[in-house]
């Protein structure tokens, strides 16, 4: 496993360094607004059930998380956003609010997938971010854990679980993590509903 260790600014090297795995179909372990993850190219399999393996996950469990750079990797994803999604995008993203949104076609067998429906949001790691930027690519993204047990967010203690299982991980030593996960929201009509209560306590696009 390759370290990339990130301390007073954003290395453009190491940046290169970690895109370089995700473009070379390695999985890399990364930071998030508040949590690390297993993360892989969206558009390689085998990487995708390599981490459903380690976190002993079944096939039919709902999809992953995918994480985006920017708007143009998001347009390569999702069908359609309707204003609300829109308005919800613009007020907190890049951030820890993930979206239910419909998926194009060619991704409806893809293990991100559930339904034709995609979980996605424009990370707001700047590290992450701009691995994903160097890449070209958007990741899949999912905490580091068994399925159904507690996240291990410890670098310490992810390295010496993971460390023969991953080609690379990320360590953020520039950011201030939290303890919550991102909050998940599905908009139907109208209406916003979250599906997981996270950093965002109630997302609302009309509220300052």
């Amino acid at each position: 496993m390759k370290k990339i260790v990130f301390t007073d600014t954003i290395d453009l090297s190491l940046v290169s360094q970690a895109a370089g795995i995700i473009k070379g179909n390695g999985i890399l372990i990364h930071p998030t607004e508040n949590l690390y993850g297993f993360g892989a190219n969206v558009h390689d399999i085998s990487s995708i059930k390599k981490i459903m393996e380690l976190k002993h996950r079944k096939k039919d469990t709902k999809g992953f998380v995918v994480l985006v750079s920017d708007y143009i990797q998001l347009d390569g994803l999702i069908a359609r956003v309707n204003r609300l999604e829109k308005d919800l995008m613009q007020k907190y993203w890049p951030g820890p609010l993930t979206m239910i949104l419909r998926a194009k076609k060619e991704f409806w067998k893809n293990p991100s997938c559930y339904r034709k429906k995609i979980a996605v949001r424009m990370v707001g790691n700047d590290i992450t971010r701009s691995i994903l930027k160097e890449a070209d690519l958007p990741i899949i993204s999912t905490s580091i854990n068994i399925s159904g047990e507690k996240s291990i967010n410890n670098p310490k203690l992810i390295e010496e679980k993971f460390r023969n299982d991953v080609a690379g991980m990320v360590i953020d030593k520039i950011s201030h993590f939290g303890d919550k996960p991102s909050t998940i929201v599905k908009v139907i009509g109208r209406k916003v509903f979250v599906l997981r209560k996270g950093t965002i306590y109630k997302p609302n696009p009309n509220l300052k």
